[in-house]
């Protein structure tokens, strides 16, 4: 009997806090496989290319990666990786329901049960993006940096179960000379990190504190912010400067008395692997909807491992991005924790119909079949960015 091949792949893109394309693939026996693409321009284009090279074709996922990278232009980094990701994502899906196997055992099989989760919470304001301005532009600089709203946001948190946090040390518009400065003096590094003193007093070490400063520093303005953030024992210290210059991020990383997590916006081993031979992270922190894929992140896990760097994930997804990055970091030896990125959207858990996948701040892998979950398409399309994707996804 002939092996399933691949029927059609479909794009959905749903307006969550970000937004995230959902990939759908059929197979000729009806089966279906779901993943999540990073967000970008242009990965509905990019996923029918695609479909025109594979379908038709058996699930081999190494092959098809390899002729979609093949075929389509500037596979090596950028939008293109975005949509081969949520791809990938989709076929190992289809692949653990055709094998009856849970990706995790694709993959070579987990060393944790659970997986830690961190809650990115911001400030006292939430994250939903409108017209691409930033909860600082929206909520205001008085909203912003309260520490009365940083510490709220704490507890709330570890009332969650959750044992790491992370804020951002975003630097308000109106506090800048023009919103391309990276150089800032005293009187801003010490506003940015002012709250961070009355969160340490307030959870004492019952968490540990992540900060994540965007790219948005020159490598002294970076190097002054983790001096500051030394003094309460932040965990990292995340992205301090552009990410295309690894010297200048080694630089940092060097003069810094806190760890420097960094990662998300580099893709593919290649980008990585000059990051971590030159030692300019002390913790990699990829995006996986976003660098290739969960093969790419386990021979970036693979590379980091032998130099004892240890691997975050960063996360902006669905509970269907979510839980894919679950299947990859139980394989991951020095894993850290995956990002949480959705605390203010009540509807995030709908969006599968197994409902909230976090417990305690931890989530944990399926024996089921593929992700283990299953998108609730009413819900997708319910929050679907345009409608008139909603009959073609639907088939």
């Amino acid at each position: 009997m002939s092996e399933p091949t691949i029927k059609s792949v479909r794009v959905l893109t749903v307006m969550g806090n970000f937004e995230w394309p959902i990939v759908k693939v059929e197979l000729s026996n009806g089966l279906i496989g779901y993943g999540e693409c990073h967000r970008g321009p242009g990965i509905r284009e990019i996923l029918r290319r695609a479909e025109e090279l594979i379908k038709g074709k058996e699930v081999n996922i190494e092959y098809l990666l390899r002729l979609i990278r093949k075929h389509v232009p500037n596979s090596e980094w950028g939008v293109v990786n975005n949509a081969i990701s949520g791809l990938e994502t989709a076929l190992w899906d289809v692949k653990g329901k055709l094998t009856g196997l849970p990706i995790y055992e694709l993959l070579g099989g987990k060393v944790r049960d659970r997986v830690p989760v961190y809650a990115d919470l911001h400030a006292g304001a939430g994250i939903m993006e409108t017209g691409g301005k930033r909860w600082v532009e929206l909520a205001g600089t008085e909203v912003a940096y309260n520490v009365e709203n940083y510490i709220k946001r704490a507890r709330e948190a570890m009332g969650m179960g959750f044992k790491y946090i992370k804020f951002d040390v975003d630097v308000p518009e109106e506090m800048m000379e023009t919103e391309f400065d990276r150089a800032f003096g005293m009187r801003i590094v010490k506003f940015v990190t002012s709250f961070i003193g009355g969160v340490r007093d307030a959870v004492k070490y019952d968490v540990d504190i992540m900060i994540d400063g965007h790219w948005a520093f020159s490598v002294p303005t970076a190097i002054a912010i983790a001096r500051e953030l030394a003094k309460y024992d932040v965990f990292w210290f995340e992205d301090p400067v552009p990410p295309e210059n690894i010297d200048a991020m080694r630089e940092v990383r060097l003069k810094s008395p806190v760890p420097i997590a960094t990662g998300e916006k580099l893709y593919r081993l290649s980008q990585f692997r000059e990051l971590i031979e030159k030692e300019a992270a002390d913790i990699i922190h990829p995006d996986v909807q976003r660098l290739g894929g969960l093969l790419e992140m386990k021979k970036i896990a693979y590379l980091a491992e032998e130099y004892y760097v240890p691997v975050a994930i960063h996360n902006i997804s669905s509970p269907i991005g979510t839980m894919a990055n679950v299947h990859v970091a139980s394989t991951i030896g020095d894993f850290v924790a995956i990002e949480w990125h959705a605390i203010d959207l009540p509807w995030w858990p709908d969006m599968v119909r197994e409902g909230m996948i976090i417990k305690d701040g931890y989530i944990t892998p399926q024996k089921k079949p593929g992700l283990g979950v299953e998108l609730n398409e009413r819900v997708a399309i319910e929050h679907a960015k345009d409608q008139g994707e909603v009959k073609e996804f639907l088939g």
